[in-house]
């Protein structure tokens, strides 16, 4: 059988690597790039490790890490065609976002922003704001909304919409389960109460989950997603991002995006998630996945419920404020265990969204039946809601934990309405998962759902308090995890879930030199810390994507 410490092995092969190279590389070579002045931190999730290390130097050629120079020893700075000194800064592996939606958040340049919105009437007034600007616009298009932030915490209707019945509305709530629409929508769809979907829940004048299925939007051009996806990788670089995996894209979306790459417009890896729908996967099973540089098409994201924000997460018990409501189930037992033994026999990689404990538990109970041997690495996303006897599942070698730490710190103002005091302590039990897994966690944000900064998510784990510090020693602090953890899982544990830390995600000779450039140390837990930090720089690839001090990337 293969070792449960797969995942820590691979991390003690890249430090010995890694302490192997700062003893004795004394390159000749000429480099591309030479780095100096900076500390260094490498991730680490062992109490009393080494990560701040200040005397070196670090030599990269052919975008790839090709030196790192211990200045301790007296070793000699190679040649370099071009010498970087970051004045002091800290330098840590290139940040990875493990869960993001490109295309998603790509759209929300050009439409409503309902992000923040406290409550309807100032959604309302957004929406008059966008049509002012865009009075021609027939469908009008918007995102972010959560009645959680409202007083009263109730969804939306048609009705509230009445005042733009020229137009169709169409906005997606927050966790991007729920449209609310208007009555023209509805209209123009045949959509009544009466009408039924599997998986969907239609009210009055929202759908959720599948129900969402019901509406056909308006097809926008590619010269429009171009634009949009190159703008929405300045943002990702100002964040200090240089890798994600998309969870979920079409076939369309994909090729796209694999255009770009090729053109050399889009430079941050991807590894993209195939929507979980016939023509996408008959596609790729017919033309084969794409393995390049910068995309990486082996892997399937499907949904087993719906969102706790909107009452669609699966639970076990009725939901505490919605009494004989369970959630809705995305699919069935029987149709999880068909679509396991598909990836299986393509050499998929299986990623599946599961937010209540219900649907939690049967995606645990599907995923132990997976070999141990074969190396598969299947995914569980969001695992937000998990009875601890659970935990024991996260034992399995090729069950790896995606998580979004700024879920908790969102959802903590609400969460024990929707689970009741008892079961909420279930809730977002990253610390759990860490220690039952060893170490196959990686983190993300969800983006465009959350805020797409991973300095949001690092703080989210190691305090679980908002920006402003509350609640008084965290959300669940039993749940905290240490800076070590949180940076192991935003940069080698997000690239090990996606088949990419032999390329990238650590410090180590022969990886690709993506690195994130930050004005302070994480490890320190001074109060002042999250207000004060930023990213500095962002390296892609060994080239200076973004500068906080110059006009690069800005």
């Amino acid at each position: 059988m293969r070792n449960l410490s797969h995942t820590f092995n691979r991390f003690v092969v890249y430090n010995l690597l890694f302490i192997f190279t700062l003893s004795n590389c004394t390159p000749a070579e000429e480099m591309d790039l030479l780095l100096t002045n900076f500390e260094m931190h490498n991730p680490s999730n062992k109490p009393g490790s080494y990560s701040e290390q200040p005397n070196y130097s670090v030599g990269i050629k052919g975008g790839k890490i090709a030196a790192i120079i211990d200045h301790s020893e007296g070793a000699k700075l190679p040649r370099a065609k071009k010498t970087l000194s970051l004045e002091g800064q800290h330098l840590y592996p290139g940040f990875i976002d493990a869960h993001g939606h490109l295309f998603g958040y790509a759209r929300t340049f050009s439409t409503v922003n309902l992000f923040g919105a406290s409550s309807k009437q100032e959604c309302i007034d957004r929406i008059e704001s966008f049509i002012a600007l865009h009075p021609n616009k027939r469908w009008i298009i918007g995102s972010g909304w959560d009645q959680n932030d409202w007083t009263p915490q109730d969804f939306p209707m048609a009705q509230d919409l009445a005042e733009f019945s020229d137009k169709l509305i169409y906005l997606t709530r927050i966790d991007g389960h729920a449209a609310w629409v208007n009555q023209a929508v509805l209209d123009t769809f045949s959509i009544t109460p009466s009408t039924t979907v599997e998986g969907g829940q239609i009210l009055d004048g929202v759908l959720v989950d599948n129900a969402e299925s019901l509406v056909t939007l308006p097809k926008l051009t590619s010269r429009y997603w171009r634009a949009a996806l190159l703008r929405a990788q300045d943002s990702l670089i100002k964040y200090g991002l240089t890798a994600m995996t998309d969870a979920g894209l079409t076939t369309n979306q994909i090729l796209l995006l694999d255009s770009l790459q090729e053109e050399g417009q889009f430079h941050l890896f991807v590894n993209a998630m195939i929507s979980n729908n016939e023509e996408d996967l008959a596609y790729f099973e017919s033309n084969g996945p794409i393995e390049k540089p910068l995309l990486r098409v082996k892997s399937v994201k499907a949904y087993l419920d719906g969102a706790l924000g909107s009452r669609g997460a699966l639970l076990r018990d009725p939901y505490h404020d919605l009494p004989d409501h369970y959630g809705l189930p995305l699919l069935n037992p029987g149709q999880l265990n068909d679509l396991r033994e598909r990836c299986v026999e393509n050499g998929w990689q299986l990623c599946v969204h599961a937010i209540g404990d219900s649907a939690h538990h049967v995606l645990l109970e599907c995923f132990n039946q997976l070999d141990t041997i074969a190396d598969l690495r299947f995914r569980v996303e969001h695992a937000q809601i998990m009875t601890p006897e659970d935990s024991v599942f996260y034992t399995h070698p090729n069950i790896i934990a995606s998580v979004q730490p700024t879920h908790a710190t969102s959802d903590m103002y609400w969460v024990e309405d929707r689970l009741g005091s008892h079961r909420v302590q279930h809730a977002y039990s990253y610390k759990r998962i860490f220690n039952a897994s060893n170490e196959r966690v990686a983190f993300g944000t969800d983006f465009p759902i959350e805020h797409i900064d991973p300095l949001a998510t690092f703080f989210a784990a190691t305090t679980r308090q908002d920006k402003n510090h509350w609640p008084d020693g965290g959300f669940l602090p039993d749940q905290t995890v240490s800076p070590g953890m949180a940076i192991y899982a935003m940069t080698l544990g997000a690239a090990y879930s996606a088949f990419g830390e032999e390329t990238y995600g650590s410090i180590a000779l022969g990886q690709q030199a993506n690195f994130t450039i930050l004005n302070t140390n994480l490890w320190n837990h001074s109060p002042t810390l999250r207000k004060n930090t930023h990213v500095v720089k962002t390296i892609v690839g060994g080239e200076v994507l973004y500068d906080r001090n110059s006009n690069k990337g800005r």
